[in-house]
C-alpha cells in the first residue's frame, strides 16, 4: 500500500502539455514504485543552452527552423533507438497558423486607422488654412514666396503629428505591457513569465509613419493656401472655398479613368494574386489578400454611401426635423450648399462606423452562429466521445445517472488503427460506375430520442427513416474482459476489448437493410431516396459486401459532422446504419479500429445538464477516457464571448467616433468662420440665438446620424455576407442577429457628436450682437 499526501492542486497552464488531462505529480521514488520500474525511465526532458538565442517573436518561422536544426543534430548523435520531440517548436508552428491571419487583420486595421487619422489631420489643417488665408496673402505681399507658405503649413502639420506620435508610441508600450500582464493573469502562468520585447525598428517605423502621414495629409491644404490670388485673398468679403475650375474639353474624364483603374486593379488581384495566395498555403499571405479584398469592398460600399448620402440626409431630416423647428429648413439648405466641405467629414465618419460595426457584427454573427454550431456538432444535450469500443454496461450505467432521460450509443470505424491496419468502407451504386470512401455509423434504436431533430436537414425522405433504422434492434453488445494485477498493493486494471467467441446474432446478408446517406455522397453517386447501394467493408484481402436501401438523404445531421451537402466534400461522408447491421459487417474488425460515441438527453434545466456532465467526468472519465461535451456549457461560453465582444467593440466604436468628432468640429468651425456675415445678417433680421444654434445643430446632427446610419448598414451588410460565405464553406446554418448594443451606442455617440460639433465652434459667435458680428467681417 502506497499512501500519498495531497500537497497542492497544480494547474497545467504553461507547465504540462495541454493533452495531459488527468495526472498526479509525485517524486521519483513514488513514481518507480507505482509503475514498477526500478531502473529505466520513460521520458527525458531537457532545455537548450542559451535558449533565448533560438527564439525570436518577430520571426516565428526562423525560430522553428533553428529549434528543428538543433533537435536534428541531437537525434543524429543519439541514434535511431531514441525518439526526439520538440514540443515548444511544435506549439510555435501551430500558433503561427493563428498569428499570421491575426497579424494580417491588425495590419489592415492599422492601415484603415491611419487613413482615418489622415482625414482628421487634413480637416484640422484645412480649418487652420481657411482661417489664415488673409494672413498668407499679407506674407506674400511682403515678399514671401509660394514655397515659403507651403513649407510653413507642412512644418506646422509635422510638429502637430510628432507631438501626437511620441506620446502615442509611449502609450502603446505601456498598454502592451499591461496587456501582457493581463494575459499572464488569465492564463495563470505559474511556470514562467511572459516577457515583452519591443523592437527599436517598430518604434522607428511608427515615427516614420507619423511623419509621412503628416506631410501627405497636409500637402493638399498647403497647396490650397497659395491657390488664391493675393487680391482675392485680401478681399474682406471673400466667402467659402475657391470655386472649382470648369473642365476643359481636352482634359481626361476622371470618373471613367478612376473606375477603369479600380476595375483593372480588382481584376488583377482576383485573377492573379488570389489563386497564387491560396496555392502557396501561407496563412499570412492568404489572410492579407482576403482582408485587403474585404477592405476594398468596404471602401467601395463607402463610396456608394457617399453618393447616396444626400438622400439619407433628406430622410433623416424629414424624420427628426420637427425637433429643430423653423431652423430645419435652413439646416437642410446649408447641408446642400456645403456638401463639398462635409464630404471629408462624412467619409471619415462612415469609415469609422462601418469598420467598427463590421467587426462587432462579425463577432455577433459568429457568436450566435456558434450557438447553432454547438447544437449541430454536439447533436444532443451531452455528447461523449470514446476512442475505444465501449463495455457492455456503459450505456446502462450512463442511463442510470441521475438527470439522464435517454442514452443512445453509436459505433463507427477509424480509417486506420493504431497498429497501422487500414479498414476501408466503400459505397457504390449497384453497377459499380462510381465508388466513394465513406465513414459508416452504427446507431441503436434510441437515437431519435436524444438528437436535436429540428437540426436535421432532409433533402429527401423524412423522420420515418430514423424509425426504419430503429426497427432493427441491435444484438447484445460484446463483453469486455477486465483483468487486474496487484503490484505492491497498488491495483492496476487493464481493460482490453475481447472479441466474442461467436457471433452475437445471426443475420441474413442478403436481406436489404435501410440506411441514411449524406447529401454530398448522394450527389456524387447520383442516387436518390429509395435506390439500392452496395457497401463494401474491406480489411486487407478480406471483404464483406451488402446491399442497403436509401431511406433518406440528409444535408446535415446533428452530432455527425460527416454529413455534408457539397460534392467537393463527398470523400469521407457519413452513413447511418442500424447497429445490428454495422456489427455484423465489422465482426473481423480489430479492436483498436472501433470507436464509440454516446448521445445523452437530460432534463431541460441547465443546472441539471451541467451536473450530469460533471458527474460523468468524475465517475467515467478516468476509467474510459471519455471526452464530454455539454451543449449548455458551450452555449454559455459563446454567450459570454458575445457580450464581451459587444462591450469591447462598443468602446472601440467610441474611440473611433471621438476621432471623427474632431473632424466634424473642424468642419463646423470652418462653416462658422465662413458664414459669420450670414449669421450676422440673420441675427439682424430677427433670428434669435437659440434658432441659430438649432440651425447649426440640425446640420451637425443630421450629418452624423446619416453617416452613422449608412456606415452601420455597410458594416453589418459586409459582415453578414462574410459570415454567410464562411457558413456556406463549412456547411453550418447562419443565425441572423445584430450587434444591438453597438448600434445603440453608434446612434447615441452620433447624437452627442453632433451636439458637441454644433456647440463648441458657435458658442462665442452666437453670443455676440449682430453689429459686432458684421463688424468682424468689415
Amino acid at each position: 500500500m502506497l499512501n500519498l499526501r495531497l500537497e497542492t492542486i497544480l494547474e497545467r497552464q504553461l507547465l504540462l502539455p495541454q493533452e495531459v488531462k488527468d495526472y498526479i505529480v509525485v517524486n521519483e521514488l513514488a513514481a518507480r514504485s507505482l509503475l514498477d520500474e526500478p531502473e529505466r525511465v520513460h521520458v527525458l526532458a531537457g532545455a537548450f543552452r542559451n535558449a533565448a538565442g533560438y527564439y525570436d517573436a518577430r520571426d516565428l518561422h526562423a525560430s522553428v527552423r533553428q529549434l528543428k536544426n538543433a533537435g536534428a543534430a541531437i537525434a543524429a548523435d543519439l541514434g535511431i533507438g531514441y525518439e526526439i520531440r520538440l514540443p515548444k517548436a511544435a506549439a510555435i508552428a501551430t500558433f503561427q497558423n493563428f498569428t499570421s491571419p491575426i497579424r494580417a487583420f491588425f495590419g489592415v486595421f492599422a492601415l484603415l486607422a491611419l487613413s482615418i487619422t489622415a482625414l482628421l489631420i487634413y480637416s484640422i489643417i484645412s480649418v487652420a488654412v481657411e482661417e489664415r488665408i488673409r494672413e498668407y496673402a499679407i506674407l506674400r505681399t511682403l515678399g514671401g514666396k509660394r514655397g515659403d507658405i507651403i513649407r510653413l503649413v507642412l512644418g506646422e502639420s509635422l510638429l502637430l503629428c510628432v507631438a501626437g506620435v511620441i506620446p502615442g508610441v509611449l502609450a502603446g508600450v505601456v498598454f502592451a505591457r499591461l496587456g501582457v500582464k493581463l494575459v499572464e493573469r488569465i492564463m495563470r502562468a505559474e511556470g514562467d513569465v511572459i516577457s515583452l520585447q519591443i523592437s527599436p525598428a517598430t518604434l522607428w517605423l511608427a515615427l516614420v509613419a507619423g511623419v509621412f502621414l503628416s506631410l501627405g495629409s497636409a500637402l493638399l491644404p498647403a497647396l490650397q493656401a497659395v491657390r488664391w490670388r493675393i487680391v482675392d485673398a485680401l478681399d474682406p468679403f471673400r466667402r467659402g472655398q475657391i470655386p472649382a475650375d470648369q473642365p476643359s474639353d481636352d482634359r481626361t474624364i476622371r470618373p471613367l479613368l478612376f473606375i477603369g483603374i479600380a476595375l483593372s486593379a480588382l481584376s488583377v488581384v482576383v485573377f492573379f494574386v488570389l489563386p497564387t495566395a491560396f496555392l502557396s498555403g501561407d496563412p499570412s499571405l492568404i489572410g492579407t489578400v482576403v482582408l485587403c479584398l474585404l477592405l476594398t469592398i468596404l471602401l467601395g460600399f463607402t463610396l456608394v454611401a457617399l453618393g447616396a448620402l444626400p438622400f439619407v440626409e433628406r430622410v433623416v431630416m424629414a424624420a427628426i426635423g420637427w425637433a429643430f423647428g423653423p431652423a430645419a429648413e435652413l439646416a437642410g439648405r446649408n447641408l446642400t450648399r456645403h456638401r463639398r466641405r462635409n464630404t471629408t467629414t462624412a467619409l471619415m465618419f462612415i469609415l469609422s462606423v462601418s469598420w467598427v460595426i463590421f467587426i462587432a457584427s462579425l463577432a455577433a454573427l459568429f457568436s450566435r452562429t456558434s450557438m447553432a454550431m454547438v447544437e449541430h456538432f454536439n447533436g444532443a444535450d451531452i455528447r461523449i466521445q470514446s476512442d475505444s469500443p465501449s463495455a457492455a454496461t456503459v450505456k446502462g450505467d450512463l442511463a442510470r445517472t441521475e438527470g439522464v432521460a435517454a442514452v443512445s450509443e453509436v459505433s463507427y470505424l477509424r480509417s486506420r488503427s493504431r497498429g497501422g491496419i487500414a479498414y476501408d468502407v466503400v459505397i457504390s451504386d449497384l453497377v459499380g460506375m462510381k465508388q466513394l470512401w465513406i465513414v459508416p455509423f452504427g446507431v441503436d434504436a434510441d437515437l431519435a430520442k436524444v438528437l436535436y431533430l429540428d437540426r436535421i436537414q432532409y433533402d429527401e425522405g423524412g423522420p420515418d427513416a430514423l424509425a426504419q433504422l430503429a426497427a432493427r434492434s441491435p444484438p447484445a453488445a460484446p463483453a469486455r474482459a477486465v483483468t487486474s494485477v496487484d503490484r505492491s498493493s497498488v491495483m492496476v486494471e487493464s481493460e482490453a476489448y475481447t472479441p466474442p467467441p461467436a457471433k452475437a446474432g445471426k443475420f441474413d446478408l442478403d436481406e436489404i437493410a435501410p440506411l441514411i446517406l449524406s447529401l454530398a455522397a448522394a450527389r456524387f453517386l447520383d442516387v436518390q431516396c429509395g435506390d439500392l447501394v452496395r457497401l463494401s467493408f474491406r480489411l486487407g484481402v478480406a471483404r464483406k459486401d451488402r446491399r442497403f436501401r436509401i431511406e433518406a438523404v440528409c444535408g446535415a445531421m446533428p452530432g455527425f459532422e460527416n454529413f455534408r451537402s457539397r460534392v467537393a466534400h463527398a470523400v469521407g461522408s457519413g452513413v447511418l446504419l442500424p447497429l445490428a447491421s454495422f456489427q455484423a459487417m465489422t465482426v473481423a474488425a480489430p479492436a483498436d479500429a472501433l470507436q464509440s460515441r454516446f448521445f445523452l438527453k437530460t432534463a431541460p434545466d441547465e443546472a441539471v445538464q451541467k451536473n450530469v456532465a460533471q458527474k460523468i467526468r468524475d465517475d467515467f472519465d478516468i476509467r474510459y477516457r471519455f471526452g464530454v461535451r455539454s451543449t449548455v456549457e458551450r452555449k454559455n461560453e459563446a454567450r459570454k464571448l458575445y457580450w464581451v465582444t459587444q462591450v469591447l467593440f462598443g468602446l472601440l466604436l467610441t474611440v473611433a467616433i471621438v476621432i471623427a468628432v474632431f473632424a466634424l468640429i473642424a468642419s463646423m468651425a470652418t462653416a462658422a468662420i465662413e458664414r459669420r456675415w450670414e449669421v450676422g445678417v440673420l441675427k439682424a433680421l430677427g433670428l434669435r440665438r437659440g434658432q441659430l444654434f438649432r440651425m447649426f445643430l440640425g446640420e451637425a446632427v443630421v450629418l452624423t446620424l446619416a453617416a452613422g446610419l449608412v456606415g452601420g448598414a455597410i458594416g453589418f451588410s459586409l459582415a453578414y455576407l462574410f459570415v454567410l460565405q464562411a457558413a456556406a464553406l463549412i456547411e453550418v446554418p447562419v443565425v441572423f442577429t445584430m450587434p444591438y448594443l453597438t448600434f445603440l451606442a453608434t446612434f447615441a455617440v452620433s447624437l452627442l457628436a453632433g451636439a458637441l460639433a454644433a456647440y463648441l465652434p458657435t458658442r462665442r459667435l452666437l453670443r455676440r450682437p449682430a453689429a459686432e458680428i458684421l463688424r468682424l467681417e468689415g
